[in-house]
């Protein structure tokens, strides 16, 4: 919760550049969604880095340093270091195009509060027959009862699922669940349905989703065999978003207003929704998008869109984010393209 507090308090806030001879704190953590490196050493000139990539067996990345910015070795990968308000980002180009954004991470920083998958995937959804599913805990949202809970949500994607190429994410949901051995109402009016004994600790729930542009498709894959499920284990269902956490800004995906995003948080995303999530981005602030009509037609769907005489600028890290954004649209395309000469 404080976490995304501090991230809304950083929006707006003007991106400044910073000498990447400043990064020296050896008690911070750069996060990317998927890898967390720490500072190891800086040389007595102050002119190379060594970088240790903590998650994967200590393998060390050496950054030349030059003015601004630092070449990582042996790459055509180039380093560069930023501050929007409290939070410093490192920005990572290729070719003189962004490829992914690191997030500063204090050692004492609890792992909960920067999962990324989070911002992505929680609200509050409603099925088409008008129930309402949970991700994230109910505090961050109006009208949910605070005795439901959702004990997290964790990327799994598994080679050993065989339905992992039909989904964008495999997640793992509600583990640690306790049995009461039948369906009964405790003091805290926890309903707990299960098998196993009283105090059984029951499995998690592995769901399959798809992100669609109103929200989320998907099927549960594995649960405990007694528990009565809904949606029904095995059913496909669709969920569409009603609220989310960032409760003050408009727009289907509202994180990529107020958080770096990176490409482990954007790859599980299509294209379609990628160009969605990029224009919702310029669209908070009043543009009108006049050469493209579908993409004008989308939002002018949008109960909240107004379009304005002089649009608002973007932040720093909207601008990070629309190229961040940008760079994996190409990149999708170019994987189809090429995937396109292959066939018969």
């Amino acid at each position: 919760m404080a976490w995304r507090t501090l991230l809304s308090q950083q929006r707006g806030k003007a991106l400044v550049n910073l000498p990447l001879s400043a990064l020296k704190e050896k008690t911070v953590n750069w996060w990317d969604g998927n890898r967390v490196f720490a500072l190891l050493e800086v040389n007595e000139k102050g002119n190379e880095l060594a970088l240790f990539d903590i998650w994967s067996g200590g393998i060390v990345n050496t950054v030349q340093v030059k003015g601004m910015t630092g070449t990582i070795k042996d790459t055509n990968m180039t380093l560069s270091l930023h501050q929007a308000g409290e939070m410093k980002l490192l920005v990572m180009m290729e070719n003189g195009r962004i490829y992914d954004i690191f997030m500063e991470v204090k050692n004492n920083q609890p792992v909960w509060s920067f999962i990324d998958l989070h911002d992505a995937l929680d609200g509050i959804y409603e099925s088409p027959d008008n129930k309402q599913y949970l991700f994230g805990m109910p505090e961050m949202f109006e009208g949910v009862d605070r005795y439901t809970r959702d004990p997290g949500i964790f990327d799994l994607t598994r080679e050993e699922w065989d339905e992992v190429d039909d989904w964008s994410y495999i997640i793992e949901y509600g583990a640690g669940r306790v049995s009461h051995g039948r369906y009964v109402e405790d003091p805290e009016k926890r309903d707990m349905p299960g098998a196993g004994g009283a105090g059984a600790i029951m499995g998690s729930m592995v769901w399959g989703v798809n992100i669609t542009e109103e929200g989320l498709s998907g099927k549960i894959l594995r649960d405990e065999p007694t528990v009565d499920h809904d949606p029904a284990i095995t059913e496909k269902f669709t969920l569409k978003k009603t609220q989310s956490p960032f409760k003050d800004i408009d727009g289907r995906w509202p994180f990529a207003s107020v958080r770096p995003l990176n490409r482990q948080m954007l790859v599980h995303f299509p294209k379609d929704i990628l160009r969605l999530m990029r224009n919702e981005i310029y669209a908070r602030h009043g543009v009108k998008f006049r050469s493209d009509a579908e993409i004008q037609a989308y939002f002018d769907r949008q109960p909240w869109y107004k379009v304005a005489n002089r649009p608002t600028a973007l932040s720093g890290i909207e601008k990070l984010n629309v190229s961040l954004i940008k760079s994996m649209e190409n990149n999708i395309k170019a994987m189809e393209d090429e995937l396109s000469n292959f066939d018969l």
